[in-house]
């Protein structure tokens, strides 16, 4: 991995071992409040929404708009996340487990791809 960086309203930070990303996020105060993580580049990039043992995360390729939301169909869970500031329920389907959230954020940092750990929704 190269570096690695993580936006969140406090600030940007930089990283340099996914390890690093993952207890950042982990003891971060969460706040509700989404994360941005992408490499050197701002794209690709990863929008992660945590909500205590929820999360739902959007896959951005670039700017031009292409954008996947994470797919779980064994969820039912309704959860409210906050994004950019304001309150967002997605479809109980995007809502994935802290564990899948922690395993795409892993292969993104690897790869700066598009994680094949979870399903994926296209926006």
């Amino acid at each position: 991995m190269g570096i690695g960086i993580i936006s969140t309203n406090k600030g940007e930070f930089s990283f340099q071992s996914e390890d690093d990303v993952i207890k950042f996020i982990q003891t971060a105060p969460q706040e509700n409040n989404d994360i941005w993580i992408s490499g050197e580049q701002p794209y690709p990039c990863m929008a992660v929404c945590i909500n205590g043992e929820y999360a739902a995360v959007n896959f951005f390729q670039n700017d031009e708009g292409d954008v996947w939301l994470s797919y779980n169909d064994r969820n039912q869970t309704e959860v409210t996340f906050i994004a950019d500031g304001s309150e967002w329920s997605p479809d109980s389907n995007a809502v994935i487990s802290l564990n899948d959230m922690f395993l795409c954020i892993r292969e993104f940092l690897n790869t700066y791809e598009k994680p094949t750990c979870i399903q994926w929704q296209e926006l």
